[in-house]
C-alpha cells in the first residue's frame, strides 16, 4: 500500500507490476482500470458497475463484488500461471492500442456537449 504516488513514479510502478487488482464494489467508469490496461497489465477486478464495459474481453479476470473466495481464486490463478498472465497482458496491450487518444476523447466529449445545447 503506497498511498498517493507522484505522477513521475507511476510509469515505474506499472512497469514493475505483473497484475493490476481493484476489488471495487462500484465503478462508474474505472479510469484506474483503463490506465492499467493501457500499460499492458492483466486486470483482476469485479463485475460491479461499469467495470465489465471497461475491461476488454481477454484482458482480465472479473469476479462478483464481495466474493472474497472468487477474488482469491483469480489472484491465485494469475500468480501461479505465468502463461495465463502473459496471455492476458498481450490482450491488454492489444486492447490499449484500440483506445482513443486523449485528443479523440476530448473531441467526442465536446461533440456530445454540443448536441445537448
Amino acid at each position: 500500500m503506497l498511498g498517493a504516488v507522484p505522477p513521475e513514479r507511476i510509469l515505474e510502478l506499472y512497469s514493475a507490476s505483473d497484475i493490476f487488482v481493484l476489488a471495487s464494489r462500484f465503478e462508474g467508469y474505472g479510469m484506474a482500470l483503463a490506465e492499467a490496461i493501457a500499460h499492458g497489465l492483466p486486470v483482476v477486478s469485479t463485475t460491479a458497475g461499469a467495470i465489465p464495459d471497461t475491461i476488454p474481453a481477454g484482458a482480465g479476470l472479473l469476479v462478483p463484488p464481495n466474493d472474497v473466495a472468487a477474488l482469491a481464486q483469480a489472484l491465485r490463478r494469475l500468480i501461479s500461471d505465468r502463461a495465463e498472465r502473459r496471455r492476458l497482458a498481450i490482450n491488454a496491450r492489444a486492447a490499449a492500442a484500440q483506445f482513443p487518444s486523449w485528443q479523440d476523447s476530448a473531441r467526442l466529449f465536446a461533440g456530445a456537449i454540443e448536441t445537448v445545447h
